[in-house]
């Protein structure tokens, strides 16, 4: 099977690339490469030393590359929006797609007019911008909100939503928000794909006190991910058992860095406003790292997961619940150590990017069949 793969998300595409790859795929993955720089064959990102021609540059690229774009089985978009260019231009090149290529799979990994409309529906307990239907961190969350309901982000989303072959959901949120009558005969729920390291790299975290809790914030987005309310929280459990929890609270530090922090800790601080473990969350807990962030029964219930439950699960505006359900976490004898191991399993059970790759296979084959 011939793929392409448009744009990405926190590796999602390059991860994905990899296991289609050593499952005999011809793939190619095109993108800017997102914020973390991620691995990719075509570079479309905007070179700013050519200034207000940098947009020329991925139309130029793009044209260079033609061949890669057309005659394809699958083409994988991340988003409507996956060429850093005006909507416009967005729009114009997802026809192209559309006509030149067999079949074309949207992403829901991210922000939209869809996402946004359900979070403020109350389509779930609460989001990153409503808890039920009360929006919250209104001023923080206007500039993203107010985006999506530009003319030409409407009518790109719009027509690309239209028009897509079929949607992958990659988180359990996502899938709800698309979960209507107009979209649910093309919704699929494909889970994320993480690389499983090998068993030397992976150890049972929490084995000794003090239990070693990482706070990684990104200051722009941390709105957003809300890991410094919770950060606070473990703070003042830290300060009451000292001998017991050690905080390590960093700021913006470059992804190759925070990753040996990272094999340092037991616990990682992740997102306050998810209802799932995201591709963070995941890596981490791959290695044996005990997660604090989303992890809901409705979302183990979703997965089928009976048994596992190795995320400490904490929820927005309820600082009781997230102190009580923190201490038990950290403070009871054992519990992170058995935590660690039900981390790893769950990601090799669920996310075991091979396993994943397959899902999404079989996907593609029912689309062209």
């Amino acid at each position: 099977m011939r793929i392409l793969l448009l744009g990405e998300a926190s590796f999602v595409h390059s991860t994905l690339r990899k296991a289609f790859e050593a499952l005999g795929h011809d793939v190619t993955l095109v993108s800017a490469g997102c914020i973390w720089d991620c691995p990719r064959d075509i570079d479309v990102g905007r070179d700013m030393r050519w200034g207000k021609l940098s947009g020329l540059k991925v139309i130029w690229k793009i044209l260079t590359n033609l061949p890669v774009f057309i005659g394809n089985d699958i083409v994988q978009m991340n988003d409507f929006h996956t060429i850093p260019l005006k909507l416009g231009w967005n729009k114009l090149f997802f026809k192209f797609i559309k006509r030149f290529n067999k079949k074309v799979v949207r992403g829901c990994w991210g922000d939209d007019i869809v996402v946004f409309n359900a979070q403020a529906q109350g389509v779930l307990a609460y989001s990153d911008t409503h808890i039920g239907t009360k929006a919250i961190n209104v001023e923080e969350n206007k500039w993203r909100i107010e985006e999506q309901h530009l003319p030409e982000f409407l009518s790109c989303c719009r027509y690309v939503n239209k028009h897509a072959d079929a949607f992958a959901a990659c988180l359990y949120e996502y899938y709800m928000y698309y979960n209507k009558d107009k979209y649910r005969p093309r919704l699929h729920y494909l889970p994320l794909p993480i690389e499983i390291p090998d068993e030397k790299n992976i150890s049972v975290k929490g084995m000794h006190w003090p239990i070693k809790v990482l706070v990684g914030i990104q200051k722009r987005r941390d709105f957003i991910k809300g890991a410094s309310i919770i950060g606070e929280l473990v703070e003042k459990i830290a300060a009451e058992h000292p001998d017991k929890v050690v905080v390590n609270k960093v700021y913006d530090v470059p992804y190759i860095e925070y990753c040996k922090i990272l094999e340092e800790a037991d616990v990682l601080v992740d997102q306050l406003y998810s209802y799932t473990p995201a591709m963070n969350s995941l890596a981490a807990m791959a290695r044996g790292t005990v997660v604090i962030g989303g992890g809901e029964e409705e979302y183990y219930d979703f997965i089928g997961e009976k048994e596992l439950r190795p995320i400490i699960n904490v929820r927005p505006h309820d600082d009781e619940y997230n102190l009580n359900v923190l201490r038990e976490a950290l403070l009871t004898p054992g519990r992170i150590s058995k935590m660690s191991r039900e981390s790893a399993a769950f990601v090799r059970k669920h996310h075991d990017y091979i396993k994943v790759s397959r899902q999404y296979i079989e996907v593609y084959d029912r689309l062209l069949s």
